[in-house]
C-alpha cells in the first residue's frame, strides 16, 4: 500500500510548471506549484513537503537557497534540482548541500518523474532502516518485564504460542504492568515482524482527533485538513496496530473498529471509498472491559471480537518474586546511562522493596531505581534511604528469612554493616535524633551507640541528645 506524496514545484516558466502539475498529478501524487522563492518559503511554513522540485534560476531568492532552508525545516524532503546548460556546477554544489539529484533543461517529464519514483524509493528504504533498527532496540527492552515467577513464565509461554498466530489479542492489567512490551513481543515473534507495528493511546487523543489518527483523511475533511493522510490502520498494512487502552474508545467509534475486525476495511474521515487493509489488531487496558460490557459502557460485540486471545498480566505485588531481577536490571541501566558502575542493593532497601504493594507496578519501580541511582553518588551501595519516601514507610518486618541471597552469594561483612546502619538512622528518626532515646529504642548503652556512631561515621548526621 503506498501514500501519495505531497510535492512543491518552484518554477518562474508558467508553461513548464503547469505541465509538471498536470504530468505529476496523473501519476499519482499531490502537487503544489509557486512562481518564487519567497511563495515557496511561505508554503514550507505551513506544509510539510515530502519532495520539492526547485528551478535553479529565480526571481529574488534562488533555488539554492530554497532548498537550503527547506532541508532546514524537514530533514527528510528529497530536493530536486532544475538547471539549465550554465548552471550545471551550481547544481552539483546544490547536492553537495542536500539535494538528492537535478535534471538539466531541456528535459522530457518522464525523465522527472522516474527521478521522483527513485528518489522516494530510497528515502522509503532508508526510513525503513531507521524505523526496524528503533523497534528491535525496543523489541530487547522486553527484558524489563521478564521474571522467573510462575505467572509470567505462564505469559511467556503463551506470547510463544500465538505469535505466530492471526488471532486477535487482548492484553489486559493494571497501569505499568508492560502491556507494550507484551504487544511488541507477540509481533516480533511472529510473522509480520518485518512489518510495522504501529501503536496508539486511545486514552491520550481527544475523541474529535482518535477517527483521524486511526483511518486518516481526505483533503478538506474538516478545518484544517490542508492534505490528504494515511491512518495508523495503513500505516500497519500486512504489520500490527497495538490499541492501548481501548477502553476509552468512544460508542461511535467502537463501531468503526468493529467493521475492520470483521471486513479488514474502513473509510478516510471525509471519504467515501473503502480502504482495505491486512493487519493484526493488539488491544490493551487496564479497565475491566467485562464490567463495562454489562454497564452498556462497551459494546458486547466488539468486547468478543477483541478478546479472542486474552492474555492477563500480573501485578509487581502478585509476583514479588521478580522485583531482585527487575531492580538489578533498572540498576544496571541507569548506572550506564549515568557512566557509573552497577550499585548494589541493600538488604534494608530490598526489603522494603518487597513489602511495598507497588500501585504503578514495574514502570514505578523503575522510576524508584532511576531516582535511588541518581541520589546514591559515590556510594557502592543503595540504602533505604535512598528509595521514595512512601517506600521508606512501608512496614517491613526483619525476620531473617526474608532475607535475599542473590546467584552471586553477599558480602557477609558489608551486608551486617549496613543493617547495623540502618537500624541505628531509623532510630535516631524515630527518636527525632535523640542518642538517649535511640539507644534504649535498640536495647544498648548510650556509649554502646555513640561508639558505633563514629564508626559508622554518622555521628556529624545526629542533633546532640
Amino acid at each position: 500500500m503506498t501514500t501519495r506524496e505531497n510535492i512543491l514545484i518552484v518554477d518562474d516558466e508558467k508553461p513548464l510548471r503547469d505541465a509538471l502539475v498536470v504530468y505529476l498529478v496523473q501519476e499519482g501524487y499531490e502537487v503544489h506549484s509557486c512562481s518564487s522563492g519567497e511563495e515557496a518559503l511561505d508554503l514550507l511554513k505551513t506544509t510539510p513537503f515530502d519532495i520539492l522540485i526547485a528551478d535553479m534560476k529565480l526571481p529574488g531568492i534562488d533555488g539554492n537557497t530554497v532548498l537550503q532552508k527547506a532541508l532546514a525545516l524537514y530533514p527528510q524532503i528529497i530536493g530536486i534540482i532544475i538547471t539549465g546548460h550554465g548552471t550545471v556546477e551550481s547544481a552539483v554544489q546544490a547536492m553537495k548541500n542536500g539535494a538528492y539529484d537535478y535534471i538539466a533543461k531541456p528535459f522530457q517529464l518522464v525523465e522527472i518523474s522516474l527521478l521522483v519514483r527513485q528518489a522516494v524509493e530510497r528515502r522509503r528504504l532508508k526510513e525503513e532502516n531507521i524505523y526496524l533498527k528503533t523497534q528491535l532496540k525496543d523489541k530487547y527492552r522486553f527484558e524489563s518485564v521478564i521474571g522467573t515467577s510462575k505467572p509470567m513464565q505462564d505469559t511467556f509461554r503463551m506470547v510463544e504460542t500465538i505469535a505466530g498466530t492471526n488471532s486477535t489479542v487482548l492484553i489486559t492489567g493494571e497501569t505499568g504492568t508492560g502491556k507494550e512490551l507484551i504487544a511488541k513481543a507477540i509481533h516480533f515473534n511472529s510473522h509480520r515482524k518485518d512489518q510495522r507495528i504501529v501503536s496508539i493511546n486511545c486514552g491520550a487523543i481527544p475523541e474529535s482527533l482518535l477517527e483521524s489518527e486511526l483511518f486518516g483523511h481526505i483533503k478538506g475533511a474538516f478545518t484544517g485538513a490542508h492534505q490528504t493522510r494515511i491512518g495508523k490502520f495503513e500505516q500497519a498494512h500486512k504489520g500490527t496496530v497495538f490499541l492501548d487502552e481501548i477502553g476509552n474508545m468512544s460508542p461511535s467509534l467502537q463501531v468503526k473498529l468493529l467493521r475492520v475486525l470483521q471486513e479488514r476495511e474502513f473509510d478516510r474521515v471525509g471519504g467515501g471509498e473503502a480502504i482495505k487493509v491486512d493487519v493484526r489488531i493488539i488491544a490493551a487496558t487496564s479497565a475491566n472491559l467485562k464490567e463495562m460490557v454489562q454497564k452498556s459502557e462497551f459494546r458486547s460485540d466488539l468486547y468478543y471480537r477483541l478478546n479472542v486471545i486474552p492474555i492477563q498480566l500480573p501485578a509487581l505485588r502478585e509476583r514479588r518474586e521478580d522485583i531482585p531481577l527487575l531492580a538489578k536490571h533498572f540498576i544496571r541501566k541507569y548506572s550506564l546511562d549515568s557512566n557509573l558502575e552497577p550499585k548494589a542493593l541493600s538488604q534494608e532497601a530490598l526489603k522494603l522493596m518487597m513489602s511495598f504493594h507497588w500501585p504503578g507496578n514495574i514502570r514505578q519501580l523503575e522510576n524508584a531505581i532511576e531516582r535511588a541511582v541518581a541520589l546514591v553518588g559515590n556510594r557502592e551501595m543503595i540504602l533505604s534511604s535512598d528509595l521514595p519516601g512512601e517506600i521508606q514507610k512501608t512496614n517491613a518486618n526483619l525476620f531473617l528469612s526474608e532475607i535475599y541471597i542473590p546467584d552471586h552469594g553477599v558480602n557477609f561483612r558489608t551486608e551486617v554493616s549496613h543493617v547495623e546502619r540502618e537500624l541505628i538512622l531509623q532510630s535516631l528518626r524515630k527518636s527525632g535524633g535523640n542518642k538517649k532515646q535511640a539507644a534504649k529504642l535498640l536495647n544498648l548503652k548510650r556509649t554502646t551507640l555513640i561508639e558505633k556512631l563514629k564508626r559508622l561515621n554518622l555521628l556529624d548526621h545526629v542533633n546532640a541528645g
